[in-house]
């Protein structure tokens, strides 16, 4: 990936590797679900400038690529998030260490990504692809092999491995003696499983890609190993999201209009068995429910009512949660679209929606390299994640990884004909 003669170039995409992963991989290893201690947020905050000024030694003169014209409406979006934080920085309900931290990350970020080159942003982008299957092939072994072990904490819900002097936790949901939900070195089940999903897509498009050919066995091997660990940690959002996206990634490799209507006919027959299964053991409704977020969601539509056009400002979710259900909560509303409503108001949700339809719109359009599709796959990946998780809803790694995706897909494409280089 970075075998570019340009090593500044390189050392900066490592160091976009480090700003993207770096919310979640120095968390303290609890619960914390997605509402995190105000001081988190207030420390970040100049590490991300710190990263910025490095980049920015190393790139400076700034590239300015050619953009479609599509591009700008998600400026209109990141313009209308800057003036609603401004606006509502002094609100009662918001944030305000968190609103900081997401107006200066977000355009730190977006000045760095926008000003690579058409070459390093493809660069950038294989490298994002090796790194997230990389990890998630890291987070599935640690979790895999962290689970025999017979130590348990359950106030901290913590399961310890100790091999000799060495010791290896893990966080898990549930109680001894019945299903434990792994979330390994993640802070819940969910956002484990989140992780999984694209190291998982990436694996079975190598695997497609690659047969028969010798390769091919040690992605089915990485394949089967996430996937174990993607089963043991429960998470619903994930096991299905995993399957939507392998279906599209089967008919898009599977060569052949026959064979890809089979691959399909066999998916759907596996779902139908699968959603009579659980109706004959009762988990139909839990399953449709999707573990009660319908009420959070409901929640989330009534607490917006007051402040229906323009929001709360950012951070005030779980503040209106709590309001709502008449308890202490560690979540937001369950729901990246429905925090966004409560908190940057229909038309801020509005704008929101608008911006990942430009995403997909000009995905398909260029999906035809591997490099497109792949993007694709992250794309549709966090599309499905954020209807069920409020992964977007901060600064962290999801953010990131969305913003990449722009930028990458806001590049105007040039004939065939044409150099990609600069």
């Amino acid at each position: 990936m970075l075998k570019s003669a340009n090593i500044p170039i390189s050392f900066a995409l490592s160091i976009l590797v480090v700003w993207i992963m770096l919310d979640t991989w120095i968390r303290p290893l609890s619960f914390t679900d997605e509402v995190l201690p105000k001081q988190w947020s207030l420390w970040l905050l100049p590490v991300y400038i710190v990263l910025f000024s490095v980049c920015w030694f190393i790139l400076r003169p700034f590239y300015r690529a050619n953009r479609a014209t599509g591009h700008q409406i998600a400026l209109i979006f990141l313009i209308y998030l800057t003036f609603h934080i401004i606006f509502f920085f002094f609100n009662a309900n918001t944030d305000r260490i968190l609103a900081s931290l997401y107006l200066i990350s977000t355009w730190l970020f977006v000045g760095i990504v926008s000003s690579l080159s058409r070459t390093s942003i493809e660069q950038w982008q294989r490298l994002l692809c090796h790194f997230l299957y990389g990890q998630a092939v890291f987070l599935a072994s640690y979790a895999l092999i962290v689970s025999f072990g017979s130590e348990y904490v359950p106030v901290e819900n913590l399961q310890w491995l100790r091999i000799g002097p060495l010791s290896f936790p893990q966080l898990y949901v549930g109680e001894q003696g019945s299903f434990l939900r792994l979330a390994g070195l993640m802070n819940n089940p969910n956002t484990f499983a989140a992780w999984l999903v694209p190291g998982g897509l990436f694996a079975w498009f190598y695997l497609l890609k690659q047969f028969p050919r010798r390769q091919t066995f040690l992605h089915a091997a990485l394949l089967l190993l996430i996937i174990i660990a993607l089963l043991r940690s429960g998470s619903q959002t994930g096991i299905y999201s995993f399957l939507l996206l392998a279906l599209l990634t089967s008919i898009r490799m599977v060569p052949g209009t026959r064979r890809r209507l089979q691959v399909t006919a066999c998916y759907v027959t596996g779902s139908l068995i699968l959603l009579t299964a659980f109706a004959f053991q009762g988990l139909l409704l839990r399953l449709l429910s999707l573990n009660g977020r319908f009420t959070l969601w409901q929640a989330g539509w009534r607490a917006s009512a007051d402040s229906f056009w323009f929001g709360h400002g950012i951070g005030s979710a779980p503040r209106g949660l709590q309001e709502q259900l008449n308890e202490q909560v560690l979540y937001t509303f369950h729901s990246t679209p429905i925090t966004y409503l409560y908190e940057l108001g229909l038309i801020g949700c509005l704008l929101y929606g608008a911006v990942f339809l430009y995403l997909f719109y000009r995905l398909f359009r260029i999906q035809t390299t591997d490099l497109a599709f792949l993007a694709l796959l992250l794309a549709s990946w966090l599309g499905l994640l954020q209807f069920t998780e409020s992964i977007l809803v901060r600064p962290s790694g999801f953010y990131f990884i969305w913003l990449s995706l722009l930028a990458y897909t806001s590049l105007r494409r040039l004939p065939p004909h044409d150099s990609t280089h600069t």
